[in-house]
């Protein structure tokens, strides 16, 4: 058993937050941007293959940054890496939609945490 206060400590705190699937959605995203060779001038342009792997590795940071509403980033994320059959090339398509669409669904059916203690309604049918 781990002692209350140290659950508190910050680098376990990572823990609670869906860390890997962030991760692993962010990593799908630059892949992508790996295989189209994208540096910081094509950046820039705001090209579409382009635009769809950055809104991937952003939904990665905000799933981990924001747990709350890691749920939201990661349905956009899954659409993002669905939309990247579109917008990228087939060779940045394979592993990181994949990548992508694993992460997202990492962080949606990830659990939303503990259920803090409340009083307990009684049952109309059961004992008194």
């Amino acid at each position: 058993m781990v002692p209350s206060d140290a659950r508190t400590a910050p680098g376990l705190r990572r823990h609670r937050r869906p860390f890997g699937a962030g991760l692993v959605l962010a990593l799908g995203g630059a892949e992508i941007l790996l295989v189209q060779r994208a540096g910081p001038a094509e950046l820039l342009t705001a090209d579409v293959r382009y635009l769809v792997p950055l809104l991937m590795v952003l939904c990665g940071v905000l799933v981990v940054a924001d747990p709350r509403r890691r749920r939201r980033y990661a349905a956009v994320g899954v659409l993002a890496s669905l939309a990247s059959w579109v917008a990228s090339d087939l060779g940045g398509f394979l592993l990181g939609a994949a990548l992508g669409i694993l992460g997202g669904a990492l962080a949606l059916g990830g659990a939303a945490g503990p259920v803090p203690p409340g009083p307990r309604a009684a049952r109309p049918d059961g004992p008194a």
